[in-house]
């Protein structure tokens, strides 16, 4: 089982290589497994990055590719999820859980539903530029690639220290760094998807001021498809339960209080 400080380490690998890169205040995390309560080097998304502001502030998202599925049920143990296949796409073959998430909810996917709710005014970071990094690596490449390996405790080591994971020298900077997309099946408590990350805000020059690192999950009812005629649903509902994870993240983890809790919708 994870604990939320260990979800830090699946974000390295990928990080280091493009820029040379669950509770509040936790800095440092080795690869995600599974909430209680990663390819090697990796390319950049395809998803542009918001046009540069006059206020010269960045905000640095990092993707994830690290998805990881879990079934508790009580005869099943941690055995692998499996899940009808979009058929004209995969011809018949049968995708676990992480397979699918993969496919539905790639780092462009999640870049797009990040920017569809307004991921600056969401963070209250009104006029800061997006800088979109390389994915995040999947933790099952991290512990097979010693240099991978390598380059996540190389990260861990800056988040720990407070540093900047890119190189940038804005004097306004934050980054946003995806950690893990998990998926659980529990016999009591039915599928859910948790989204992890790690949220951390820079003055215009020295270490991190704020660091908010966790993870929050919601449940899934169509996910993973049981028939070819509800792929699309559950494609959809996977998009929208990544989203709520993000909203709901941001109000409870980065901001905290009731407030933050009231405008996420919670009671």
């Amino acid at each position: 089982m994870l604990n939320y400080r260990y979800f830090a380490a699946a974000c390295a690998g990928a990080v280091m290589v493009a820029a040379g890169s669950a509770g509040a205040q936790e800095s440092t995390v080795p690869a995600a497994e599974a909430p209680s309560t990663s390819t090697a080097a990796v390319a950049p998304t395809d998803v542009p990055a918001t046009p540069a502001t006059d206020s010269g502030c960045e905000l640095h998202v990092w993707p994830t590719e690290n998805y990881v599925g879990m079934n508790s049920g009580l005869l099943s143990g941690f055995a692998v999820l499996g899940a009808l296949a979009d058929q004209a796409a995969h011809k018949n073959r049968v995708q676990t859980v992480k397979d699918l998430m993969r496919d539905y909810l790639g780092p462009d996917v999640q870049m797009d539903e990040l920017n569809k709710i307004g991921i600056t005014k969401t963070l209250k970071l009104d006029g800061y530029s997006v800088i979109v990094e390389p994915p995040t690596p999947f933790n099952e490449d991290v512990k097979k690639d010693p240099a991978l390996k390598a380059k996540v405790k190389e990260m861990n080591a800056r988040i720990k220290a407070g540093q900047r994971l890119s190189t940038s020298t804005a004097p306004c900077y934050a980054e946003l760094i995806g950690t893990v997309i998990f998926y659980q099946k529990a016999m009591f408590y039915g599928s859910n998807l948790f989204g992890g990350w790690i949220y951390r805000e820079f003055p215009a020059t020295g270490l991190a001021t704020k660091t908010k690192t966790g993870a929050v999950k919601n449940p899934l009812e169509d996910f993973p498809a049981k028939t070819p005629e509800k792929v699309d649903a559950a494609k959809a509902e996977l998009r929208d339960a990544f989203a709520k994870d993000f909203v709901e993240y941001t109000a409870k983890k980065v901001f905290g209080g009731a407030a933050a809790a009231s405008a996420s919708g919670e009671e």
